[in-house]
């Protein structure tokens, strides 16, 4: 049986010269053609079984690859270039993975962030193509959103929200990346997008610092979090301020890749950190030992609902949001808490010692 798979496994591999530069594959027989590409050899998928219609698309494949290369565009591609749809480029660009300018795969944070924000996108403008996109289009996908223009429907409740000009800019900027690939690709001659006015201005832009808490604030959030129950928030408030990780690198942790007796606790580091590492400090050691006594998981933040994950960094953010305005503080975020273990080391350490 093994070996009866084996030899179907080879037919099907199996090429069968059938004309010049023609070959039949495999036991449907589909007609595959042998050209160059880019200089180098590829087999174009003909999609037929006949041979007369193989060397028909063969020969007008041949023609408009003379054509471009003198400058002329074939009628096919002007007709697709105006069919070509946002959402058409948009899928293109994430079947490829989405690609960065030099067509390597972007970081998994970037991919679920783009994600998400394509999702935002392609009510508004999936359905325009995109040689017809102008820059009054961003003008009006700006008021589209500012006034909650984009719904969504989650635990059976109708949804909203609105959008301020830097998370437009945003938006509008991972658009003209697909765009630019469409252009790459020759799908499009040119970014309709490209030369778009930026509606945020760099000095409106919020520093982490601004959103750190003082030592007193941190303190009455943890107390708050722990008299409503949050336990794993409140120690995962601690352990950001503590260790100065950012979110992302913290919440995946698990009790493996603490190593008490080398004092340090081993990370995997967003945006090229150097050290994979961050050191166990004094005010931590109490923090993880509460911590592992209280656990009931392999991680160091399960959630709630399920031990086996840990929570979302959209909870732990809307958590530290709710517990400020129930205080009465000002505003204090996840990367805050990184400002506030940089702003207290700088108390102790010189900017050389600090590692994070």
């Amino acid at each position: 049986m093994a070996a009866e798979f084996l030899i179907r496994r080879k037919e099907d591999r199996c090429y069968q010269r059938i004309g010049p530069g023609l070959y039949r594959r495999g036991v449907n027989g589909i007609v595959f053609a042998r050209v160059w590409i880019d200089g180098q050899r590829r087999w174009l998928d003909t999609e037929t079984t006949d041979d007369a219609t193989a060397r028909k698309i063969l020969k007008k494949w041949r023609e408009d690859q003379v054509l471009r290369r003198n400058g002329v565009e074939p009628a096919v591609a002007a007709l697709e270039r105006q069919r070509l749809t946002v959402n058409d480029a948009i899928d293109t660009y994430v079947s490829l993975g989405h690609p960065d300018r030099k067509m390597r795969r972007k970081k998994p944070s970037t991919v679920a962030n783009e994600t998400k924000i394509f999702n935002r996108l392609r009510p508004f403008f999936g359905h325009r193509t995109a040689v017809s996109l102008t820059l009054k289009c961003c003008d009006s996908y700006r008021d589209w959103r500012m006034s909650g223009g984009y719904t969504w429907e989650r635990a059976g409740k109708h949804r909203s929200s609105r959008a301020g000009n830097r998370i437009v800019d945003i938006e509008l900027q991972a658009l003209s990346i697909v765009l630019d690939l469409a252009v790459r690709q020759q799908k499009l001659h040119f970014n309709p997008l490209k030369n778009r006015t930026r509606y945020h201005r760099e000095e409106e832009t919020r520093h982490c610092r601004e959103v750190a808490p003082t030592p007193q604030q941190l303190l009455m959030i943890t107390k708050a979090l722990r008299l409503t129950g949050k336990e794993v928030h409140a120690s995962c408030t601690l352990f950001l301020a503590f260790s100065g990780l950012r979110i992302n690198e913290a919440l995946p942790l698990d009790w493996e890749t603490v190593d008490r007796r080398g004092e340090i606790i081993h990370v995997k580091r967003e945006k090229r950190g150097i050290n994979p590492w961050v050191p166990i400090m004094d005010r931590m050691a109490p923090l993880l030992d509460t911590m592992k006594a209280q656990s009931r998981s392999h991680l160091l933040f399960p959630s709630p609902l399920n031990p086996n994950k840990h929570i979302a960094c959209s909870t732990m953010a809307g958590t530290l949001r709710k517990v400020c305005k129930d205080l009465g503080i000002r505003l204090v975020t996840p990367h805050g808490l990184r400002s506030y273990f940089v702003t207290q080391c700088r108390t102790k350490l010189s900017d050389a010692e600090i590692w994070t």
